[in-house]
């Protein structure tokens, strides 16, 4: 009988130890460039489809400050991954010598936009020429627009723009204040959706789509690449998986979203979700490339990036972007 306990407990005690050889999951330090919300999604419901799990991976999650600043976060090793536009990316590792490549194109066509009433009579970038133009402080979509409004034929100089808090946009141009604002596509949609609700009617202006490059991507620090490139190559499988899954369900990015931030509203970010899966799939730049980089698309980014910045690119742009074998 006393032998009979005795192989009990000793049983019950070998289940209760680790297996042997097993190893825990390796962990990844991921910083946003804002406060999660829309496709970020993505990787929230990454935690529980599979997509991390097979990859051996488990994200830390953290909350950004701006592109710029997550740029450099990641840089100084309070983060092992980030994710920003490519364009702050690539400024932050030529200019302010940032040590940071780009390993994951997110949004293959940029989200830059205007937003504007329906009866403004907007309907394009030259239409804007002797409006009111508002746009947030610090806004990258104020900067890129010469670029776009040249490219169409029409000149900045001759809008008004004015530089106000972003919080009062959508009211100025609800009382006719302004005639239109900058914005992204993603964002976009949550204010025409906002616009509805006041009997208003809102109207987007992609200019972004033609000014061929690309938008958010995942990016790395050069010491994560270096010291544990089988890690971030596992991650970045990861990240491809659950943005591909998302994709296929989109009503699980927003139910991962809103399991993790429950104060935020579905409506406002499966517009959201909407828009932002338009630009990282439904576009040629996707289809044609996938999640591999389109160097010529590169290589525009970073000479539009200069320019808005008032300078000139210099050297190759693929300098700024590593690639998995």
């Amino acid at each position: 009988m006393i032998h009979g306990k005795f192989i009990a407990l000793a049983a019950a005690a070998t289940m209760a130890l680790p297996a042997v050889g097993a190893q825990a999951a390796d962990q990844v330090k991921f910083m946003f460039d804002w406060i999660p919300s829309g496709i970020n999604g993505t990787l929230y419901a990454g935690r529980t489809n599979g997509c991390f799990e097979e990859q051996d991976i488990e994200f830390v999650f953290d909350r950004g400050a701006g592109g710029v600043d997550t740029v450099s976060k990641v840089a100084s090793g309070l983060a092992d991954l980030g994710r920003a536009d490519l364009g702050t990316v690539m400024l932050g590792a030529s200019g302010a010598g940032a040590k940071v490549k780009a390993i994951l194109p997110v949004y293959s066509i940029s989200p830059f936009a205007v937003l504007t009433l329906s009866d403004s009579g907007i309907n394009g970038l030259k239409d804007l020429e002797g409006r009111v133009l508002a746009h947030g402080p610090g806004d990258s979509a104020i900067q890129m627009l010469p670029i776009a409004m040249e490219n169409a034929g029409a000149d900045l100089s001759k809008v008004k723009t004015e530089t106000v808090d972003f919080s009062a946009l959508l009211g100025l141009l609800i009382q006719g204040k302004s005639d239109a604002q900058t914005t992204f596509m993603t964002t976009g949609r949550i204010l025409q959706n906002v616009l509805k609700k006041a009997g208003k009617e809102g109207t987007l202006i992609h200019f972004g789509e033609d000014l061929d490059m690309y938008g958010s991507v995942v990016f790395a620090s050069h010491t994560f690449l270096d010291t544990r490139p089988e890690v971030a190559a596992r991650a970045n499988k990861a990240l491809q998986c659950a943005y591909l899954k998302g994709k296929d369900d989109p009503v699980t990015i927003a139910d991962a979203l809103l399991a993790e931030f429950p104060e935020k509203k579905r409506d406002a970010e499966e517009a959201s979700i909407e828009a932002a899966l338009d630009l990282v799939f439904d576009n040629d730049v996707f289809k044609a490339n996938g999640f591999t980089w389109d160097m010529e698309r590169v290589n525009a980014t970073f000479k539009n990036a200069k320019q808005a910045q008032g300078e000139t690119a210099s050297g190759d742009a693929s300098q700024f972007i590593h690639s998995f074998q």
